[in-house]
């Protein structure tokens, strides 16, 4: 399903489960469905694995590129944090976005890999700031000290592993550092739809509806941008964030 983004490999992630161990994600608090009927998420989701920006890849559904072009022209964030680098494709694509938009804003990429490892990055050569960084555990990374430094207001994107270990840990490091009206965006949990949220532990939806039903005062789902194009219209089902 995700072959072509190594980011996303439940092997490694030593998940052994099958499609009968996890259930559906309960509709809590609200459904996690996506709008997508399975004839249009198909064809669809193979256009978001083959997208590029520049001619780096990207792997960004472009109902929600339109939905974040949105929010950071709204938020005006300070510094963009994206957890799960790829090949740099998206960084690039905000770099640009917020320039465009006449914006200072700060690009802060991680990944488990090095921007050597990907012979096809062209971050490098952006302003883009790079740091290698296992996202299930960022307070071991040179991340941890930098956001000290970063400026304010954030907004931040979660799109490494996917899984529920990885999602789940994300949300609970920035619920501590995050300031009320600052954005954290779980993506991807559009796998529950394709059937394959199994293969990811439950996924970025079990990391949204366990988290917000154990700590209901740290985020709230903001419906403004998440429903933008229809309830759920977005590969990030009830995945936009806001810090109360």
């Amino acid at each position: 399903m995700h072959e072509k983004n190594p980011d996303v490999r439940p092997a490694q992630q030593r998940i052994k489960r099958k499609p009968e161990d996890v259930a559906a994600t309960p509709p809590e608090p609200r459904s996690f469905k996506t709008a997508f009927t399975p004839e249009f998420l198909k064809p669809y989701h193979k256009g978001v694995m083959d997208y590029t920006y520049k001619g780096v890849s990207c792997l960004k559904s472009p109902i929600d590129l339109a939905i974040y072009m949105k929010l950071i022209f709204d938020l005006k964030p300070g510094s963009i944090i994206e957890i799960g680098s790829f090949h740099g494709g998206a960084a690039l694509f905000y770099e640009d976005l917020c320039r465009n938009y006449g914006l200072d804003t700060e690009i802060v990429t991680v990944d488990f890999r090095t921007l050597e490892e990907n012979p096809t990055t062209q971050a490098s050569k952006s302003k883009v700031r790079f740091y290698q960084a296992d996202a299930e555990h960022l307070e071991e990374s040179d991340l941890h000290a930098a956001l000290d430094t970063l400026p304010r207001p954030w907004l931040v994107i979660e799109d490494s592993a996917h899984t529920f270990r990885v999602s789940h840990a994300v949300m609970a490091y920035f619920a501590k550092r995050m300031q009320s009206g600052e954005y954290l965006l779980i993506e991807d949990g559009v796998i529950e739809d394709q059937g394959g949220n199994w293969r990811y532990d439950g996924g970025p939806n079990r990391a949204v509806h366990e988290y917000l039903r154990d700590f209901p005062d740290h985020y709230d789902i903001d419906t403004h941008y998440n429903d933008f194009f229809g309830v759920n219209a977005s590969f990030n089902p009830n995945g936009y964030l806001v810090k109360r």
